[in-house]
């Protein structure tokens, strides 16, 4: 059966999103789509005679406010998000909320919801035959700017029972290039964390909470 992968890049943000289509039935999805992206997915979708049925997202921060309000209306798609989940201002009948263990389909594809959070309260992580779109699951630098919404005890349990479980052949496709990488295997994204997780959880969050301090007290980041 025909299908579409399509990475999009975010050219102000670097935020990178991808569109999975089923071409035979005519359906796609779009995770995290990038800010300002909006006419060229609708004319990629166009382009491929698809209707997006859904707009994913992995998460968001409260300080971003996108709701890819304008990508639902032009499309009918329906917003599918984390139970923990909040963008002011986007209307209830459009937002369809997913936990742990769900799974949503497009023409013949399913794709699994896996819980994911610490770097947000309502991450939420998608797996796609052998593909985890996981947005900043990755992105331990999360945890260290002041009022950071991130959790480092979660975000440590999100690693260690719920992706680390994943087969080590996985591709993972972050929301964010990681040390200038669009695509790693889990097993090389495992081996990249080993420093910071070897020590166990404690370790882990005094560690986060160490960096945190500091970069409080600096002023700068922390690397």
């Amino acid at each position: 059966m025909p299908l579409q992968f399509r990475p999009i890049e975010g050219v102000q943000t670097g935020l990178i999103g991808y569109l999975l289509a089923d071409l035979a039935a005519k359906a796609a999805v779009v995770i995290d789509p990038p800010r300002g992206q909006t006419e060229l997915i609708l004319a990629l979708s166009e382009e491929r005679g698809v209707e997006l049925k859904y707009v994913l997202r992995t998460h968001v921060h409260a300080v971003d406010g996108d709701a890819c309000d304008e990508l639902c209306s032009r499309t009918c798609a329906c917003l599918l998000a984390g139970d923990e989940f909040e963008i002011a201002g986007m209307p209830a009948a459009r937002m369809c909320r997913v936990g742990h263990g769900a799974a949503l389909s497009f023409g013949a594809e399913t794709i699994d919801v896996i819980g994911t959070p610490g770097h947000t309260p309502g991450s939420v992580s998608f797996l796609w035959q052998d593909r985890l779109f996981c947005g900043d699951v990755f992105d331990l630098d999360g945890c260290v700017p002041s009022g950071s919404e991130t959790e480092p005890g979660r975000l440590f349990d999100t690693l260690v029972r719920r992706v680390f479980v994943l087969p080590e052949e996985t591709l993972v496709f972050p929301a964010h290039p990681i040390d200038v990488r669009r695509v790693a295997t889990l097993e090389e994204l495992k081996a990249h964390l080993a420093p910071v997780m070897r020590h166990g959880r404690d370790a882990f969050i005094t560690d986060m909470e160490s960096r945190r301090t500091m970069d409080s007290a600096s002023g700068e980041s922390v690397p």
